[in-house]
């Protein structure tokens, strides 16, 4: 039975879950190397360490870092969870989203140390983070995701098993490059609708009654607060579209085999050029009024 559980990486995503996980009755270690992301835990009473080795003696490890340097790092870096192994190995379980090659090659290192692995990425956005509604997509063996289900549970409902290691990745790979599209072409399309006096209120039942539905259109309110959301700072917009090239990337590389994939070619050409221009489009969505 999984009864301590150690979060590394408490960023816009991480945060959340992490309280999620606390508010669920489990003995939480957060690790972070940005004290400021902390210090909300340490008033909570959370362990709170700096490195992720320290985070060894949990009986699951979760992972939400963004790229897969980091996750290597954290994983098998001199102060990596590797390095402080000792005794009973941790469940480790990667919910940022990498490749699916690299989580099959973090399985194939920690073999040796007894360590168990799991892929699960999740999809939903701080919004649905902090609500623990997020979607779970597992990759690996059935004990082990049967296993970690209470744990998924304090974090999201939708709790999918996907296949062996790595699928869960690939299958939120897809799902990301169908919801980055929509998230790029919706901010402009909800803009030239206020631009043309439409009540975005009035208007999401119709998107949601029709060929327009998308994950913003459950409820008025959502593409407000979630643009309101990446644009908080400039900052905040800019890492957000990092994230998202990032996730295009990681789109073309396992859709190798697949074709040219002209459209997802064009979308990675195009997200190198946002800059001002989508972020006032998104500043004028999160503007939007979030109800009738």
């Amino acid at each position: 039975m999984i009864r301590s559980v150690a979060v590394i990486g408490v960023g816009a995503m991480g945060a959340p879950m992490a309280v999620n996980i606390h508010n669920a009755g489990f003995h939480l270690t957060v690790c972070d190397r940005n004290p400021a992301a902390l210090a909300p835990f340490a008033k909570l009473g959370v362990t709170c360490v700096e490195r992720a080795a320290d985070c060894a003696g949990c009986d699951a490890v979760i992972v939400l870092v963004a790229t897969p340097q980091q996750a290597r790092a954290v994983v098998l870096g001199e102060e990596g969870l590797r390095a402080g192994l000792d005794g009973r190995p941790p469940m480790l379980v990667v919910m940022g989203t990498i490749a699916p090659e690299t989580m099959r090659e973090l399985a194939q290192e920690l073999e040796p140390t007894g360590v168990g692995i799991v892929d699960a990425p999740v999809s939903g956005g701080p919004l649905k983070a902090q609500a623990g509604t997020l979607a779970i997509m597992m990759g690996g063996a059935a004990d082990d995701v049967e296993r970690l289900r209470p744990l998924m549970r304090a974090m999201g409902p939708a709790i999918f098993h996907c296949g062996p290691l790595g699928t869960g990745q690939a299958t939120k790979i897809v799902n990301n490059l169908v919801g980055i599209t929509t998230l790029m072409v919706a901010a402009e399309a909800y803009r030239i609708a206020g631009d043309n006096g439409i009540h975005l209120p009035d208007a999401i039942p119709v998107f949601e009654a029709g060929t327009g539905r998308n994950f913003f259109t459950a409820q008025a309110k959502d593409a407000p607060e979630a643009y309101s959301l990446w644009t908080a700072t400039r900052a905040d917009f800019d890492s957000i579209q990092s994230i998202v090239r990032k996730d295009i990337d990681l789109a073309l590389a396992i859709g190798a085999g697949s074709g040219d994939l002209p459209f997802t070619k064009a979308l990675r050409a195009l997200l190198d050029g946002v800059g001002d221009e989508t972020f006032e489009t998104w500043r004028a969505v999160a503007a939007a009024p979030r109800q009738s």
